[in-house]
């Protein structure tokens, strides 16, 4: 593997690193060793094989373009209309949890830490206006520091993992098999381990890479496939070393207390053990996770944003793409964006609600299902059909209805 290989691999890895990774233990911890164990079996391939399909069908388009654009060239102007609209959706609710985690984080931090209290409007207010004025001020330099900070939240993280090593209690082995049960958190537990282990919205900007790169399709999927392999092998490593580390390491009081209180497993477990390097060094690692994803997050919402207004104003009069106010438009959208995220954190809905019934749906249509679809539909993709396509497809299917049922289970 190269060296561009390889900044592509962390680029992935950073997409997935955030609020996912953080509330997982929380539904891992209740729901089991078992459902957590057998979903720690499949994960691997049905996330290389979804992300994989994402590339493969940019990579493979005859002309340079994103997914939006090669849905379009093999299907038409709406199915690439409709793949934009799922492509946004699945971001905007990202963000969603995203405003919601951080403003819940700050609030935890400064109520018990330093005995302020801000009312959760205003806090929100603050948060929101001074990460989206910081990343716009110098888009650039932010989703850079959001890139580089990617190797030493993979540190600090693994090395929480490790200390957590010694609080480990494995009697959860000792859990008695109920199969209702075990049904149950499957449902729950997925959505939330589906959301931690997404790095889709880079997929489409990683196949025109090497689109562009390569002009024989052949290498450019086979460059791509292999970034998306071993971002899946580094986030499984990873991902579960971190939830299992956790998950045998907090009791279900606390996994309770952070689940009413919607905060991360990290602030949580800060808040429970008190000591120095776990008080401060937790809610600043769990932060830094959250706002670096959530730089890249929202420039990509904002752009996708931007993107559908574009396409809706010029749907039947491609000529007026040149005549757009596009800085006005993304001005809009802005402060569209800024206001819904503020409404949606005042709100303080359940995180782990908002990931398993609202994003991960959503990241399954687009990454499960949609390219599943495209490489029976269209000719040239057939190629690409892999063996676990089926596998990948009903994965999906159960993401989809699986919290909402879960819960009324």
């Amino acid at each position: 593997m190269n060296n561009i290989n390889r900044g592509w691999v962390l680029t992935c890895f950073g997409t997935a690193v955030g609020a996912g990774i953080l509330f997982l233990p929380i539904r891992a911890g209740l729901s089991g060793i078992w459902p957590l164990f057998f979903l720690t079996l499949i994960i691997f391939p049905i996330t290389c094989i979804s992300h994989r399909g994402i590339t493969r069908i940019v990579a493979s388009c005859p002309k340079e373009t994103d997914i939006v654009g090669a849905i379009g060239y093999d299907l038409g102007h709406t199915a690439g209309f409709v793949a934009s609209i799922l492509y946004f959706l699945s971001i905007i609710t990202i963000c969603i949890g995203y405003a919601t985690g951080l403003t819940n984080m700050i609030d935890t931090l400064l109520t018990n830490h330093f005995h302020i209290i801000f009312p959760r409007p205003l806090l929100t207010f603050i948060i929101l206006v001074v990460m989206t004025s910081v990343m716009l001020c110098n888009k650039k330099a932010m989703i850079l520091v959001a890139s580089i900070l990617t190797f030493p939240l993979i540190i600090l993280l693994s090395a929480i993992s490790i200390y957590m090593i010694h609080e480990w209690n494995l009697s959860a082995f000792h859990q008695a098999f109920n199969l209702r049960d075990f049904i149950k958190n499957i449902l729950l537990l997925l959505p939330i381990l589906i959301f931690a282990m997404n790095f889709s919205p880079v997929c489409s900007s990683l196949g025109a890479f090497y689109k562009k790169n390569f002009s024989c399709a052949e290498e450019a999927v086979k460059n791509s496939d292999n970034v998306v392999k071993w971002t899946s092998i580094l986030l499984f490593v990873f991902v579960m070393f971190f939830v299992f580390s956790l998950f045998f390491s907090i009791t279900p009081e606390i996994l309770l207390s952070a689940k009413e209180k919607n905060i991360d497993a990290l602030t949580a477990v800060a808040l429970y053990y008190n000591t120095p390097i776990l008080l401060y060094a937790l809610p600043i690692i769990a932060f830094l996770a959250i706002s670096s994803s959530y730089f890249g997050h929202f420039e990509g919402t904002r752009e996708g944003f931007c993107g559908i207004i574009t396409q809706i104003a010029t749907w039947n009069r491609p000529e007026l793409k040149g005549k757009i106010n596009l800085k006005k438009i993304k001005i809009i959208c802005t402060f569209m964006l800024v206001a819904l995220l503020w409404i949606s954190a005042v709100y303080n809905m359940s995180i782990l609600s908002i990931i398993g019934a609202i994003s991960s749906p959503i990241i399954a249509m687009y990454a499960y299902l949609m390219p599943v679809i495209l490489m029976r539909k269209v000719p040239r993709l057939r190629i690409y059909q892999s063996k676990w396509a089926a596998v990948v497809f009903i994965i999906g299917i159960i993401t989809i209805v699986g919290y909402c049922l879960g819960e009324v289970i």
